[in-house]
């Protein structure tokens, strides 16, 4: 059974799809790894690939605004 992502049913940009796919694949990848290895290095690194992967997000939500004119989120 497909994970709903409640984006299936735009039409927008498919780089919003493919940002959001990426971090749901990053937060899935978390859960992957034993407790006993989540050290201060593992947070720092994890930090840093949350931070890019929000902010692909965030960059793709703001190119479908203005591809729409949509710029009520600017």
């Amino acid at each position: 059974m497909k994970e709903s992502t409640g984006l299936d049913a735009r039409d927008g940009d498919p780089r919003v799809s493919a940002a959001v796919e990426e971090l749901r694949a990053l937060l899935r990848s978390f859960d992957d790894v034993e407790p006993d290895l989540m050290d201060e290095r593992f947070y720092a690194h994890a930090y840093n690939e949350l931070d890019l992967a929000g902010r692909a997000i965030i960059d793709a939500f703001d190119r479908e605004g203005r591809s729409t004119g949509d710029c009520t989120h600017e």
